[in-house]
């Protein structure tokens, strides 16, 4: 009998559980599944936690048990999406509020949760008669070989003896960095309240004083979730407003929120409308990459094609809905751009005979929008860049915008092609890629759901929310915590600091007991990669073997039966990564199919 053990439980352990159900067949196989929160949900979807936390996709968007025609279904056949769930599956479980959901709706996370839930329990309660779960509600602590397999180590006590162990646990926390330490010993010297870097629920921030002044460095999701806790979580309530469309009416026992970050503005928001997109990709390919010759640099060879895809796919949609605005039909124009290179002269020449008005033209600042000058009033400054904002991610009539997105997105499979292939230097992978165009996508195409954006506007015309603005920098001195930024002249100062960010996990720095083990005993490794003349990059990803998701050590050989899958795992992650996008299931239908091969002796 063959036992394996899937460390996580969240959604990406759960599919990774439904695939070994699948390919079980008559096989008898033992499941171990090890997670100290609810398995389905895990921690992050979780039922016990506020319906105020939403999640950021659409409800049609989860799909997790969607997979390729190619894929075996498993002995429940195919488990309905989360939209299918909802209509019929779990109307028991709705109150009128979530009835009225629709597949372009944001569902609270709990609601999501309960999905994730019905989903474990209906893998496990339909499993083949061979396959037997069983879930051990505690963390997993240490891992080693075995004269037996391996030896799994739970936090409880109990220890494991299995043939395989696969490594889900998803978004791994990092420790506390050096400035958090110092930071948060500066505020128990001078009788301060810092948070640090993580995720917020309503027990962690229950403390935050009503009334006083609070800074916030962070304004993407985490700083919504946050605004949402401290403010309509506190009984603040939000009503229509004539002119603005939202009034906020504050209970008297929110904080004042001062928000900044290096941007100074919020995540873009999701579109409120659908586009059909042309065929994609058509010019960021793998072997137009390729022909370039490697090892490739990101910004000098790969982010012009991107750049050309993204444009075409705007132009696509142009030509399509404006064609009194152009001078030429899209086919012939789609011909010309074949043979000429984004950003040149040529470039902008046919664009500019077939595209007569300049602000119909597509540029990146369509897209990644800054705040250059706000003039003398920066509250109003961002208001308007946000209603700006919503009014173009909410009218059909910006559906190049969303064309454009769609093009950029459609790089990502191609992207994690050459980078799985090795293909691009390993400074421009970690520096110009992971640390610079990925968070790029993730502003312009992960940002929250437009009701919250109009909230933060409703919060700011209340005198709740105030911006700082970009550029903002915090510092701790005479006693006291200051915020400033490129725009203000005055800082704001305040007893409370919340980090309103995520840290970026990483391998090196890792809180995860089972992690930090495996690494220190150089059974696990960060992923790194080394330049030419022997300098060393890493992207603090665990290391895995391209093409099976084996584990790798530290001396580059891969352990036969220790896998590990995840968002942190090597390899590209975007917002297009998470449940609902087909890589998703492809990733852990080919890891179960590969686990469930002969059993290889660990050497």
């Amino acid at each position: 009998m063959r036992t394996i053990c899937v460390v996580g439980a969240g959604p990406r352990g759960t599919s990774v559980l439904e695939r070994l159900c699948a390919w079980a067949g008559n096989e008898p196989l033992v499941l171990h599944v090890v997670d100290p929160f609810p398995p389905g949900p895990g921690r992050i979807w979780r039922r016990a936690q506020s319906d105020l936390l939403w999640m950021n996709s659409a409800v049609a968007d989860v799909r997790i048990f969607t997979g390729p025609d190619t894929a075996r279904c498993g002995p429940a056949g195919m488990v309905p999406t989360f939209e299918e769930w909802l209509g019929s599956v779990a109307p028991h479980e709705l109150t009128d509020e979530f009835t009225e959901l629709t597949g372009q709706s944001f569902a609270p996370r709990p609601l999501v949760g309960a999905y994730f839930s019905w989903v474990f329990e209906h893998v496990v309660a339909t499993a083949p008669p061979s396959v037997r779960v069983v879930v051990h509600r505690t963390r997993a602590i240490e891992l080693d070989d075995h004269a037996d397999g391996q030896l799994v180590v739970l936090g409880d006590g109990t220890r494991l003896v299995v043939d395989q162990v696969v490594l889900t646990q998803g978004n791994f926390e990092s420790a506390a960095t050096d400035e958090e330490r110092e930071l948060a010993g500066y505020a128990e010297r001078h009788g301060l309240r810092y948070f640090p870097s993580g995720y917020y629920d309503e027990d962690r921030l229950a403390s935050l004083p009503a009334g006083e002044p609070v800074l916030l460095r962070g304004f993407g999701l985490t700083f919504i979730d946050c605004m949402a806790l401290l403010c309509e979580g506190r009984g603040g309530r939000f009503e229509p407003d004539p002119v603005h469309g939202l009034r906020y009416r504050p209970c008297g026992r929110e904080p004042v929120l001062h928000v900044g970050s290096r941007r100074g503005l919020p995540y873009r928001a999701k579109f409120g409308f659908e586009s059909e997109a042309p065929p994609l990709p058509r010019f960021f390919t793998a072997e137009a990459a390729r022909a370039m010759g490697v090892p490739l640099e990101f910004d000098r060879d790969l982010l012009p094609l991107v750049s050309k895809e993204t444009a075409a796919a705007y132009y696509h949609e142009f030509f399509r809905t404006r064609p009194n605005r152009v001078r030429c039909s899209w086919p012939d124009f789609a011909a010309a751009l074949d043979g000429v290179v984004w950003g040149g002269r040529e470039w902008d020449e046919l664009v500019a005979d077939c595209v007569p008005a300049p602000s119909d033209r597509f540029s990146w600042d369509l897209l990644d929008r800054h705040l250059t000058d706000p003039g003398p009033d920066l509250q109003a400054a961002i208001r308007t860049h946000v209603t700006d904002d919503l009014r173009r991610r909410g009218d059909p009539v910006f559906s190049p915008e969303l064309a454009a997105v769609q093009g950029l997105l459609s790089s990502v499979g191609v992207l994690i092609e050459l980078v799985e292939a090795e293909e691009l230097s390993a400074r421009s992978l970690v520096v110009e890629l992971e640390h610079g165009f990925l968070p790029l996508l993730s502003y312009i195409s992960s940002g929250p759901p437009p009701r919250r954006l109009s909230e933060l506007l409703a919060l700011s015309r209340a005198g709740v929310v105030h911006f700082l603005g970009p550029g903002t920098r915090v510092r701790a001195e005479d006693g006291i915590f200051r915020a400033t930024s490129a725009f203000t002249s005055e800082p704001v100062q305040a007893r409370v600091l919340v980090e309103s960010r995520l840290r970026t996990p990483s391998l090196l720095d890792t809180s995860d007991e089972l992690l930090r083990r495996l690494r220190e005993a150089g059974e696990c490794t960060p992923q790194t990669h080394l330049d030419g003349d022997g300098t060393e990059h890493t992207t603090g990803k665990i290391s895995v073997r391209a093409g099976d998701h084996r584990l790798l050590r530290s001396d580059g050989t891969a352990h036969p039966n220790r896998f590990a899958i995840g968002p942190y795992v090597a390899g590209i992650h975007t917002p297009t990564s998470g449940p609902g996008a087909s890589g998703f299931f492809a990733g852990s239908d080919l890891l179960a199919r590969t686990a469930l091969e002969p059993l290889v002796p660990a050497h």
